[in-house]
């Protein structure tokens, strides 16, 4: 477990690296925020189509060896980023991180298959929090590199540091991490028509579709964040890839440290469900907040920490029930498939935000991403107190 720890980290430290870069990367090639947004939507594409097939593969070939070649796929992202000449060529490096970008979907499949129910919660944490400090150390380091001059920004480096990042990723899978007990040696045919099938097949669960709907609405309304933050802070308060990179280091920090050390006792005091509508309510709270924070550092600071905590209670309490309500024969595929819910929210998600930033004002994908989460609660008292139906936990 602690392998796996140290090779979510460090993937994640090279994507965190380049997270402030991006906005201002292409707008360097004359990007507009609409097209910026794309970027994410774009990457989130590829991981709709490709998480599914690559969590099916791994049910059969094992985790160790597809989590090695998607670190692979990412190295090749960064160097396609850092020779990059046009807009078209940062959206096809994108892409291509994309299509690898099932790490975290194996990572779940693999804390799935070594733990007991009873420390489910304890192994996502762990898990929650080696890929908040990637997003911690990241964009401190991507932001540094890349300065505090809004004209006059470094983007080569950050992007060198990211292939070396993504080159001991590599190394560490390759060389300390072991391949869990094979549950499921049968084969499976891997297609894209079997991909959907698992799709609808878990649609067909009433617990598995209340949870993929409200891991559908918080990563559509956080994806929205993401994407426009960087342009947010540039505009609402002029600040470079250094300052935005400090700010989504705090955000990150926090959520780690929910998930690092406070999670599990958290979970065995109030259970994983109290905790996810705890997650939704701050998550509203905090996007709110974002909207009243145009030149004010305190509410910013506010509005980002309670994000953090948001995150760090919301995502390893969401990965426990998912993984306690799916089938044990395709953990992989199921994964892959829930991660791809989370991708189609993040290909819709900028679109949505980059045309309401655009069109309707630098406040609005936050105040629309808070209504969503009002919208989640309505569900959560839908589900257990009109319908009074109940999930595993």
């Amino acid at each position: 477990m602690h392998a796996l720890f140290l090779i979510v980290f460090s993937n994640l430290l090279g994507f965190g690296i380049i997270i402030p870069l991006l906005p201002y990367y292409a707008e360097n090639f004359g990007a507009n925020p609409n097209e910026v947004t794309l970027l994410m939507a774009s990457y989130s594409l590829m991981q709709l189509i490709f998480s599914p097939i690559l969590g099916r593969i791994s049910d059969i070939y094992g985790r160790k060896k597809i989590l090695i070649l998607c670190l692979i796929g990412s190295a090749i992202s960064y160097f396609l980023l850092y020779f990059a000449t046009s807009f078209g060529l940062v959206l096809f490096a994108r892409s291509i991180a994309g299509l690898f970008a099932s790490t975290t979907a194996i990572a779940n499949a693999y804390v799935t298959e070594t733990t007991s129910s009873a420390n489910r919660s304890k192994g996502m944490g762990l898990i929650g929090a080696a890929f908040g400090l990637g997003l911690v150390f990241g964009p401190v380091i991507g932001g540094y590199f890349g300065g505090g001059d809004i004209d006059n920004i470094n983007y080569k480096m950050p992007f060198i540091i990211a292939i070396i990042v993504a080159i001991i990723s590599f190394v560490l899978a390759h060389f300390i991490l072991i391949e869990p007990k094979k549950r499921n040696k049968q084969f499976i045919s891997i297609n894209f028509l079997d991909s959907f099938k698992d799709l609808i097949n878990l649609f067909k669960i009433p617990a598995l579709l209340f949870l993929i709907t409200v891991s559908f609405l918080v990563t559509f309304s956080f994806a929205g964040f993401e994407t426009t933050f960087a342009l947010w802070t540039e505009r609402a308060m002029s600040w470079a890839p250094k300052q935005t990179g400090f700010a989504f280091t705090f955000t990150a920090l926090l959520a780690a440290l929910v998930q690092g050390v406070f999670i599990g006792k958290l979970t065995k005091s109030f259970g994983e469900i109290k905790l996810l509508i705890t997650s939704c309510f701050l998550m509203l709270i905090g996007l709110f907040f974002i909207t009243l924070s145009i030149q004010n550092l305190f509410y910013l600071t506010f509005s980002l920490g309670i994000l953090g905590i948001s995150v760090g209670l919301g995502n390893p309490s969401l990965n426990s029930l998912l993984s306690k309500n799916l089938s044990k024969n395709i953990i992989g595929a199921s994964f892959g498939v829930i991660q791809s819910v989370g991708s189609l929210a993040r290909i819709l998600s900028p679109l949505v935000a980059g045309n309401l930033f655009y069109f309707f004002g630098i406040n609005s994908p936050y105040n629309f991403g808070a209504f969503l989460m009002f919208i989640c609660l309505l569900i959560f008292f839908y589900y257990f107190f009109i319908l009074k139906k109940s999930i595993k936990t």
